[in-house]
This record gives structure tokens, C-alpha cells and sequence, in this order.
């Protein structure tokens, strides 16, 4: 069995969602917004829908398109009306599909509530203060039937096995999504 990292096929050539807030000069209000995309696997509970925009780059003549599964911040993943309708039934199975409000459009974030304890400690390349460079994963801890997971020690990525993959690329390649990628991880 392969497991396999979701990743932003497009990152560098579509545009990426950011935290929007109406007063830009309140850092401590665009942290406190940040916080509520917690990647850690826990169940989010949301009173009202939090606000993205799409980030422009100024220097740039020309704005980046948007993507159907749109960059947003390691380990998470936003979808576009089109894709929440075409991955949302087996994306649910794993997480939360919690709406959030894109310049006035409704969009999804999928929060990964799967965890598993995988991460193979003594192969992978972990640095002194805890951070996963390189991670290998155990594959007797992954199941067989279709999982989308997060292992806790690498909040900043969601995992797929063979058979997830093979269920989310005929759904993506069916709708004819743009914006998700998939990255081979050692096991």
C-alpha cells in the first residue's frame, strides 16, 4: 500500500485565500481570526462564518485565477461550491465541511478530525525542537478501506491511502477540479 500527502497542485500559478478582516492594522484581531482553522484534528465549533478574501499581489499586473481547491495554509483545504459538491460526501466521512464566506460567496473548509498515529519516529527526520522535516510513516497503522487522515505530529498535512486516492482522482478528474495534487510519502 502507498500513502500519499494532498497537496496544492497549482500553489504557485492560482490565488491562495487569506484571513480577511476589515481592520488590517488589528494583528492581534488577524490571529484571533487565524485560530479558528486550528490543524490540529479537534472538532471546530464556529458561531458565525469566518471571512476570506483573495490575496492579490500588488506587484502583479494580472490577478491569479482562482482554483477549484484553493490554497489556503498547510494542512487544510478550501473548496469551491463545485468541489464541495463533487468531494463532499467522502470528504465528511473524515472531517468537518464548515462554510466560510469568500468576498461574499459560500465556500468550504475541510477540517480533518482522522487521526492516526503513524508517524515512524525512528526513520523519519525530526529536528531537536519537534518539527517533522522529512516524515515516514507506518504503514501497518494505516487502514485499507478509503482514509483521509492527520497524524498529530504533522498538523500541516493530510494523508490519503491507495484506495482514498484512487475514489477522490475519479471524482476530481469527473468534475474536471483544478487545484489538488498528490505527493508519494515514504513507508
Amino acid at each position: 500500500m502507498s500513502v500519499w500527502e494532498i497537496t496544492t497542485s497549482l500553489i504557485d500559478r492560482v490565488a491562495m485565500l487569506v484571513v480577511a478582516d476589515d481592520d488590517e492594522s488589528s494583528f492581534e484581531r488577524s490571529k484571533e481570526l487565524a485560530k479558528r482553522f486550528d490543524l490540529s484534528g479537534a472538532r471546530l465549533h464556529w458561531v458565525e462564518r469566518p471571512k476570506l478574501g483573495v490575496f492579490v499581489d500588488k506587484r502583479s499586473k494580472k490577478p491569479k485565477p482562482r482554483a477549484d481547491i484553493s490554497p489556503f495554509k498547510p494542512g487544510a483545504l478550501m473548496l469551491s461550491e463545485k468541489a464541495y459538491q463533487a468531494l463532499g460526501d467522502f470528504l465528511a466521512n473524515f472531517g468537518q465541511l464548515l462554510e466560510v464566506d469568500v468576498e461574499g460567496h459560500t465556500e468550504y473548509y475541510f477540517n480533518v478530525t482522522t487521526i492516526i498515529h503513524c508517524l515512524d519516529r525512528e526513520r523519519s527526520k525530526i529536528q531537536p525542537f519537534g518539527f517533522v522535516e522529512t516524515a515516514v510513516l507506518n504503514e501497518d497503522a494505516i487502514p485499507t478501506a478509503p482514509t483521509v487522515f492527520k497524524d498529530p505530529a504533522i498538523q500541516t498535512s493530510i494523508y490519503i491511502n491507495d484506495a482514498a486516492k484512487a475514489d477522490l482522482e475519479g471524482r476530481i478528474a469527473q468534475r474536471g477540479l483544478t487545484g489538488k495534487g498528490f505527493r508519494r510519502v515514504d513507508v
